[in-house]
């Protein structure tokens, strides 16, 4: 009876370490800003959900998103606007790469 209790709990212990392993395949997204020192941050936008990242050299990427359709938010220094884009598919474990995005002057 003892043995069955141990054995019992053994699983437990194993199902509750092995769940810390469990890989989450998040989406991404990707692009490249032109100018690219006139650009910020992108948000990607879902909901009440909001995920951002530096651009740096006009390059980034938003990850750690969850499978969905999202708005991506670019902020731009003067004298460039700000850039909406909207229906991201984002799919999971998957990069959606939008390419260049062009900034316009106000």
């Amino acid at each position: 009876m003892k043995a069955k209790y141990l054995y019992v709990f053994g699983l437990l212990i194993a199902a509750f370490f092995l769940s810390a392993f469990v890989v989450q395949n998040n989406g991404t997204i990707k692009g490249i800003v032109i100018p690219p020192e006139n650009a910020l941050r992108a948000y990607a936008v879902m909901g009440t959900d909001t995920v951002k990242s530096n651009i740096t050299d006009g390059y980034f990427e938003v990850s750690k998103l969850k499978a969905g359709n999202y708005q991506l938010w670019i902020e731009a220094l003067e004298p460039y606007q700000h850039k909406l884009i909207t229906n991201v598919i984002v799919r999971e474990g998957e990069f959606t790469d939008l390419g260049e995005i062009q900034l316009s002057v106000k």
